[in-house]
C-alpha cells in the first residue's frame, strides 16, 4: 500500500488530496509541537512552515517526539525535517530557525498558510504571536499549559475564554485583554467599559489538571532574573503524556479545520 493510502480510507480521495495541497504552519517544536507536526506529516499534509530555535536537549528526550540521544545538539527544525522525510520523502518543509519575540511577532508569521498552530511556551511571545494572528484574520489555534501534568484525559478543546485551573491560559487571558481583547458576544457595554474592540473566541487546547509546580534552578539563580542575557525560568516537570496528547489534539483540529470538517 502507498503512503497514503489508509488516510483515502479513511476521508476519501477529495480529502486526502485536500490535505496534500495543504501548507500548515507550526510555531514550537517543544513536546507539544513535535507531536503535532509529525502528526501533519503523518496525516499527509503536503507542505509545513515550522518555527524554532532551539536544539535537541537531553531534557528533551523524555517527551520530544522525534527526540533521541543521537539527536542531542541538532536545531530541532533539522532534526524534524530528517524524520518527516523518513516517513514521507515528499514532503516539503520550510524551516525557520528562529525566535518569535514579542514585538515582532507580525513579521514571523508566513504567508500562505491554511493554518497555524501555536505552541510556543514562553508568556510574551505567545501572546504577541496569538494576538498577531487574530489580527491577521488567520485560522489557528494554541496550546496552553501541559508541563506539571500526567492525566493527558484532562485535556479539553475550547475557547480560551472558558479556560479554568491553567495558569498559562489565566496569564494569556490578562495580556490580550491588555492587547484590547475579549470574547465573542461579550456585551457592547463590556467592551466600552473595558475598552476592548476585537472579539476572538481564540481556540486552544488546555488542560484543568491541577500542575505539579516547578523546580528552582539547580544554580541558585532566581526565575524572572537575567544571566548572561537569558532570562532565568523555573525547571518545569513534564513527562511525554500530556504534552503529546495535546500535540495529537492539534494535529486533528488543524487537518479538520483544512478539511472544513466542524471541530
Amino acid at each position: 500500500m502507498g503512503f497514503d493510502d489508509r488516510t483515502r480510507i479513511l476521508l476519501g480521495d477529495a480529502g486526502a488530496d485536500r490535505l496534500a495541497a495543504s501548507r500548515v504552519c507550526v510555531f514550537g517544536l517543544g513536546g507539544v509541537g513535535a507531536t503535532a507536526a509529525m502528526d501533519l506529516v503523518r496525516a499527509g499534509v503536503g507542505a509545513l512552515v515550522v518555527v524554532d530555535f532551539d536544539e535537541v536537549g537531553e531534557s528533551n528526550l523524555n517527551r520530544l517526539y522525534f527526540g533521541y540521544s543521537d539527536e542531542v545538539g541538532k536545531a530541532k527544525t533539522a532534526a524534524f525535517s530528517d524524520y518527516a522525510r523518513r516517513v514521507n520523502p515528499a514532503i516539503r518543509i520550510e524551516a525557520i530557525g528562529s525566535i518569535v519575540h514579542g514585538a515582532e511577532a507580525s513579521m514571523m508569521i508566513p504567508g500562505g498558510c491554511d493554518f497555524y498552530i501555536d505552541c510556543i511556551d514562553t508568556l510574551n511571545p505567545k501572546v504577541n504571536l496569538m494576538a498577531a494572528l487574530a489580527r491577521l484574520g488567520a485560522p489557528f489555534t494554541s496550546a496552553m499549559g501541559t508541563a506539571g501534568r500526567i492525566a493527558p484525559e484532562r485535556l479539553r478543546i475550547g475557547s480560551l475564554w472558558d479556560t479554568s485551573g491553567c495558569p498559562l491560559s489565566t496569564a494569556v487571558r490578562k495580556r490580550l485583554r491588555r492587547l484590547g481583547f475579549g470574547p465573542v458576544g461579550e456585551s457592547l457595554a463590556a467592551l466600552g467599559t473595558m475598552g476592548v474592540s476585537m472579539p476572538s473566541a481564540f481556540d486552544c487546547v488546555w488542560s484543568d489538571e491541577p500542575p505539579v509546580p516547578p523546580a528552582m534552578p539547580a544554580d541558585g539563580s532566581v526565575p524572572g532574573d537575567t544571566v548572561n542575557g537569558i532570562r532565568v525560568r523555573a525547571v518545569q516537570g513534564s513527562a511525554p503524556f500530556v504534552p503529546q496528547a495535546a500535540g495529537h489534539i492539534l494535529a486533528s483540529v488543524a487537518a479538520r479545520r483544512v478539511l472544513g470538517v466542524a471541530v
